[in-house]
């Protein structure tokens, strides 16, 4: 099979470290190397995203803001999707958040269904409240995800939303949305180690 997107592209990664072709976790194997926050790098998406004849992975068109489903060269299904709306937060370290949908390879390393969202710090700065303990019950919501989730990394997965207007728009935080009806049909289809190809 052959990627029809373009043949290389420079991607941005803004997760703060993320393995090109391992999943969720992992540690990269010889040969593989770990991407910084902020670094740019030539990524050849013809090589990269080879799969079966058989096998099911996603392409997600940033800038068309699409999700599709193949298995091998054939198209299964086309979703809209919500992604990152841009901008920056500072911390308090003088780091910076960042609200774009990272670009690049690669694979879903959990599935959740009915999941609970875990509020990290920005949340409650851009609010403008005091961020409670790590794990403190009150950084846990219901239904902010959806229905599923599919993650790719700690800080992005693919979610289901309530917020049916968010979806199709740049309005995220980097995460992509769907809406539940639509994530409902991917989220069988794809198993742990599913590739998931970013592009912008």
């Amino acid at each position: 099979m052959t990627f029809s997107g373009p043949r290389t592209v420079r991607s941005i990664f803004t997760p703060l470290a993320l393995v090109l072709g391992v999943g969720f976790g992992a540690v990269p194997a010889a040969g593989q190397g770990v991407i910084a926050l902020g670094e740019s790098i030539e990524v050849d998406y013809a090589r990269a995203s080879a799969v079966g004849a058989e096998e099911v992975y996603l392409h997600v068109s940033v800038d068309d803001r699409r999700l599709s489903v193949y298995r091998g060269s054939k198209l299964l299904h086309r979703f809209p999707v919500g992604v990152g709306k841009g901008g920056t937060l500072r911390r308090l370290d003088g780091s910076v958040w960042e609200w774009s949908t990272p670009t690049g390879i690669f694979e879903i390393g959990r599935k959740k269904e009915d999941p609970r969202w875990y509020a990290p710090d920005w949340y409650f700065i851009e609010k403008g409240r005091s961020v409670p303990p790590d794990y403190a019950e009150e950084r846990y919501f219901d239904g902010m995800l959806g229905d599923y989730a599919l993650y790719l990394s700690d800080e992005i997965a693919i979610h289901g939303t309530e917020d049916r207007a968010s979806v199709g728009r740049a309005a995220s935080h980097g995460c992509l949305r769907m809406h539940n009806e639509d994530i409902a049909v991917v989220f069988p289809l794809v198993r742990i180690g599913t590739k998931v190809i970013v592009t912008p």
